[in-house]
């Protein structure tokens, strides 16, 4: 099925966040072409609720990805592995907002990597609260950001 399917068979607001999901677990799945792609063929009226529901998708896509890093930190078996564990999150205790910056840097523009980055925010114990604001606002920016580039552009 392809995401032309997924709008089709879902309507156009579940599609976007059915495909934002699904792009956030499956890399090669990218969600930005398919924005690019939308836009291009029905024009930037919808954006703020497609950008929405795209943010939103990304980040229900990315919850179960922070709680299984966040639970995986509890299986560690040796007590060395939990020892370092703990002085890397006592570091990063240390650096207060930087993890939240480094994360909404990642969920705006890609680097480090998003994926990575939601990942660690769940090993380092990033609470769930600000992990879900910075996600979600950050892939929010992110996504109207490429829909008006893409309107701008198909002028």
């Amino acid at each position: 099925m392809n995401a032309q399917a997924i709008v089709s068979a879902l309507g156009l607001y579940a599609g976007v966040f059915v495909v934002g999901a699904i792009s956030s677990v499956i890399p090669i799945v990218s969600i930005d072409l398919f924005l690019i792609g939308l836009t291009v063929a029905t024009g930037a009226a919808a954006a703020v609720p497609i950008v929405l529901c795209a943010a939103a998708g990304q980040l229900a896509g990315k919850l179960p990805i922070y709680a299984a890093s966040r639970g995986a930190t509890t299986l560690l078996g040796s007590p060395s592995h939990r020892e370092r564990l703990d002085r890397m999150r006592a570091r990063v205790a240390r650096w207060q907002r930087a993890p939240l910056a480094v994360l909404a840097t990642s969920a705006i523009a890609g680097l480090p990597p998003f994926s990575i980055m939601a990942t660690a925010a769940g090993v380092l114990a990033i609470r769930l609260r600000p992990f879900c604001v910075v996600v979600f606002a950050g892939r929010a920016a992110r996504f109207a950001i490429v829909i008006a580039a893409t309107a701008l552009a198909s002028r």
